[in-house]
């Protein structure tokens, strides 16, 4: 086996073994791409791996998150060089944009984590939110809070049953979950949830205000949910996640 075979192989397990964090490039169409996160002494490097499929066959390429080079890095070339071949073993595949997942402590979700992964000035590199739901004391955060870099850590804890993708859950309940523009009192967004709510898994996402950690830690005062929800700005994420390719979701 050469070792483009072996990273082809690879990547097919990739993209077998995390569909949270594949999506679809064109709607429709049949290429897939996802997010790598490779940790680099104090930092970490974010590389974007994508599949075609011609000729019978699926093809993956790498490229660097968001630069200037023009080239992709072709797996199933004959030489493969270092960085592919260690992104490709040792990058953690991040969440598609827009998932909204939830911890679990128990039956019920205690925090809600979103995830980002489309460039803006102000956020250039892919990064997650962990909102815990307001008043319930730190002791039911998720343990991750507050952890500068992604890791395998998370997907061992999906694989658990302490994460549980939300998306379908709130798909099919309209009128139930909100995102409420709160960057002017909280310093970022936050999810309001009219009701409870339970997935086909027993998990329930209890009626409350989810908001980001740093600003529950900082003692900001959480506007009342009966002010959050009749919020003007307010999004219903039902007709978000109804979207096929859900990327704009959270946005």
């Amino acid at each position: 086996m050469t070792g483009a075979d072996f990273l082809s192989e690879v990547c097919e397990g990739l993209f077998r073994d995390y569909p949270l964090a594949v999506t679809s490039d064109k709607p429709g169409g049949s290429d897939r791409s996802m997010v790598l996160m490779v940790r680099d002494g104090h930092g970490s490097d974010f590389f974007v791996l994508s599949r075609g499929f011609r000729e019978g066959q699926f093809f993956y390429s790498l490229r660097p998150w968001l630069t200037g080079e023009a080239a992709n890095i072709e797996i199933d070339a004959s030489d493969v060089s270092r960085t592919t071949l260690k992104v490709v073993t040792r990058g953690v595949p991040m969440p598609r944009h827009g998932s909204l997942l939830g911890w679990a402590r128990g039956t019920d979700i205690s925090a809600l984590v979103a995830f980002y992964a489309t460039y803006s000035p102000m956020s250039p590199d892919p990064y997650w939110a962990v909102m815990p739901l307001a008043d319930i004391p730190q002791s039911s955060w998720p343990p991750f809070a507050g952890e500068p870099f992604f890791g395998c850590w998370f997907w061992e804890y999906y694989r658990a049953g302490n994460v549980s993708s939300l998306d379908d859950l709130i798909a099919a309940t309209p009128g139930t979950v909100f995102w409420i523009n709160t960057k002017a009192v909280l310093g970022s967004d936050c999810c309001a949830v009219a009701r409870d709510i339970t997935s086909p898994e027993g998990h329930t996402l209890r009626r409350g205000r989810y908001v980001y950690y740093e600003a529950l830690r900082a003692g900001k005062p959480v506007p009342p949910l009966r002010k959050l929800l009749a919020a003007a700005d307010r999004a219903d994420l039902a007709s978000r996640f109804h979207l096929p390719e859900r990327a704009d979701a959270c946005a």
